[in-house]
């Protein structure tokens, strides 16, 4: 180690970052740099599309509601919602109410998380190790594109793959027998419980996985072990016990029933996969990383201190290989744990060569190959990514991309407060009604929109056997929802034709194929 810290000493920059034993200011002018370029990389154009169907402006109309109902208790189109533990809901609300409700802030509790999962890892090498592998590290991450969808992407994985890296953390100083590190795991995995509820599981499985790989003993479990899990569960046993208490067997429905239960046992919601799925999106989400990770993870299987982080990247693999439903930001919480043991690999290859003095020709070949290889890679899987992000129906069916019913309610509805004395969005009550006949939509993104509750409407009634979710289908005929007072209506332009008799209807915006308007039954 002498040695080689003497050689560092001698060499050039890039040998000082293979130094280890750097300062604290070094270290922390570092990890502010590595989060400086988080932040230029996860937080630009936030705000520049609107928010995707399903979960994205689910969770952001949730957040939003709470602005006006409870905080206490999710709300989803005026109607109770027990899907989800509220954390990142909560975050999501905060950033409206402070900053106000927008595209930017309803992506920014993941972006931000993203962010801080950055320096945290960052920090947390480059004490451990050393720069480079730090640096490795950030490079690596967010480098892969999967990681950057997610944490660009107003969704709940982000947030829990930030408390699995904490709880991870945690465990390794556990296993260096620093039990101190149990107030880590056990703090990290309370915020990924809260924040994804079940998804959460993995943290346990890799707990006893590497209880029995590591041989821990009954020395390994004290005082802090003990504390850290009262800790746990008063964090995270008072709103699951409320909300228990308070809705009983429907929230075991929701919670439990069909987002973990269902789930796990059935594809659901057209996700029709194989059990190697997530290879394939592994291939073309951290692409040309992925060439490494086998060697990276067979390297820490070898190495104790690293051991559990190759293990927890399996089990994240593994488990939701496992569940019947897949979907690509499953495993999202596994890009960290990759990251880190890619980094470790790659420094562990580069090190004997930098120090050894290896000439610029050296250098700038393995540059330029790097470089060529990643571009290669990142264009060569394009296509795959878009149609891992391509929304698809039950039956298979795609989806167009199209964003012209948000649009047009953004257009409308984003001046939420008129003028005294004008007749506008705000003076119509009641619900949006939403009148598309055909195939299947969901209603998320217009409730977020439109800032009030949508309901679908048909010229006919729907038979009962083909609703399909109160996201994409719970219409009732238009002749019931409507009042003789006006109400505000979005639909396709095609249908006005249509309309029956005794009907008056006034445009107030339109698009291409769409239009908005103001709808009324003649008194």
């Amino acid at each position: 180690m002498a040695l080689e810290r003497g050689r560092a000493e001698s060499g050039g920059w890039l040998a000082r970052l293979f130094a280890g034993d750097d300062s604290r200011s070094r270290i922390l002018i570092s990890t502010g740099l590595a989060t400086l370029l988080a932040c230029a990389v996860l937080l630009p154009l936030l705000g520049h599309k609107p928010l995707a169907e399903w979960d994205e402006a689910i969770y952001a109309e949730v957040s939003q509601e709470m602005l006006a109902l409870s905080w206490l208790v999710p709300h989803w189109n005026g109607y109770v919602w027990l899907e989800k533990p509220p954390l990142m809901l909560w975050v999501t609300a905060l950033f409206f109410k402070v900053f106000g409700v927008s595209e930017f802030w309803a992506r920014a509790g993941s972006a931000f998380s993203g962010v801080a999962m950055i320096g945290l890892l960052h920090g947390w090498l480059a004490r451990r190790r050393d720069l480079a592998t730090a640096w490795l590290c950030s490079v690596v991450l967010l480098g892969t594109l999967g990681f950057q969808h997610v944490a660009r992407a107003g969704e709940m994985d982000v947030l829990l793959s930030l408390g699995c890296v904490i709880a991870l953390i945690g465990l390794t100083a556990v296993e260096e027998r620093r039990l101190a590190g149990w107030y880590g795991f056990w703090g990290g995995f309370a915020i990924a419980l809260m924040t994804k509820g079940a998804a959460s599981v993995v943290l346990l499985l890799t707990l006893i996985a590497v209880i029995v790989l590591q041989r821990w003993l009954g020395d390994r479990f004290g005082t802090a072990w003990w504390l850290g899990l009262t800790g746990f569960l008063v964090i995270v046993v008072p709103w699951h016990l409320l909300m228990g208490l308070a809705f009983g067997r429907r929230f075991l429905a929701e919670y439990l029933g069909l987002h973990v239960i269902t789930r796990a046992v059935s594809q659901m919601e057209g996700h029709h996969t194989h059990a190697w799925y997530y290879l394939g999106v592994l291939l073309v989400s951290a692409a040309p990383f992925v060439l490494l990770f086998p060697a990276a993870i067979a390297n820490a299987l070898r190495q104790r201190e690293l051991r559990l982080w190759a293990v927890f990247a399996l089990v994240v693999v593994g488990f939701f290989s496992v569940i019947q439903t897949r979907l690509p930001h499953y495993i999202a919480p596994a890009y960290p744990a990759l990251a880190v043991l890619t980094a470790v690999w790659i420094a562990g290859w580069l090190r004997p060569r930098v120090l050894a003095g290896r000439s610029k020709k050296f250098w700038l070949t393995l540059a330029v190959g790097t470089a060529a290889v990643c571009v290669f890679g990142v264009l060569a899987t394009a296509p795959g990514r878009r149609q891992l992000r391509t929304a698809k129906l039950d039956d298979g069916t795609v989806l167009p991309d199209s964003k012209e019913s948000e649009m047009l309610l953004k257009s409308v509805f984003e001046a939420r407060h008129e003028a005294p004395g004008t007749i506008g969005p705000g003076s119509y009550r009641g619900p949006l009604l939403y009148w598309r006949e055909g195939r299947i939509q969901s209603i998320a993104s217009s409730i977020f929109y439109a800032g009030r509750t949508v309901q679908q409407v048909r010229l006919q009634p729907v038979p009962a056997s083909t609703l399909k979710n109160r996201y994409s289908e719970n219409a009732v005929p238009l002749a019931e929802a409507l009042t003789t007072d006006p109400q505000m209506i979005l639909l396709d332009t095609k249908l006005l034709k249509g309309l029956p008799d005794g009907i008056i209807y006034r445009r107030l915006k339109a698009g291409p194929t769409m239009e908005v308007g103001v709808i009324a039954r003649i008194r």
